[in-house]
């Protein structure tokens, strides 16, 4: 992976003519990125990784959005944020009972699912008009979002 100056800012106080000209490169999982973020959001998965550990485990991309109404927690900004699949596989164990609970997570392909608890749990393609939802287990559910969050 090859992080712009903007992103990565490495020399801006010491010698920031230099700064332009440099490009970090690293070795990247595939599914750590969408190829289509932003710079703002370019800074903050280059800020997620740990790019001096070099033995890391993937960190997929994952952008996400929840209300929790068993614990009231629930994301603060109005759309998707990024956070790590270990915080998804958290919220849906926590929501498991609480009526009226979602989670609406995005893979790096931009393909975006939503799973509801009403009294059992369900799950749709949210951004497809054909995204019926059908309904799941919580560790089927939790099965099958990690895994697309891995999927090439």
């Amino acid at each position: 992976m090859g992080i712009a100056p903007e992103v990565h800012r490495f020399y801006c106080v010491e010698n920031p003519a230099l700064t332009p000209h440099v490009r970090l490169t690293f070795p990247a999982y595939v599914c750590a990125f969408s190829g289509d973020e932003t710079l703002d959001e370019a800074i903050t998965r280059y800020r997620m990784l740990r790019l001096n550990h070099l033995g890391r485990d993937p960190l997929p991309f994952l952008k996400m959005r929840y209300a929790n109404t068993r614990t009231r927690g629930r994301s603060t900004n109005p759309g998707r944020g990024f956070t790590e699949p270990a915080r998804l596989v958290e919220e849906l164990r926590l929501m498991d009972g609480g009526t009226g609970s979602f989670v609406e997570f995005e893979n790096r392909h931009g393909d975006v699912w939503r799973a509801e608890w009403h009294g059992a749990w369900f799950v749709a393609e949210w951004n497809t008009q054909n995204g019926t939802p059908r309904q799941t287990e919580l560790d089927e559910l939790v099965e099958f979002a990690t895994a697309r969050l891995y999927d090439r």
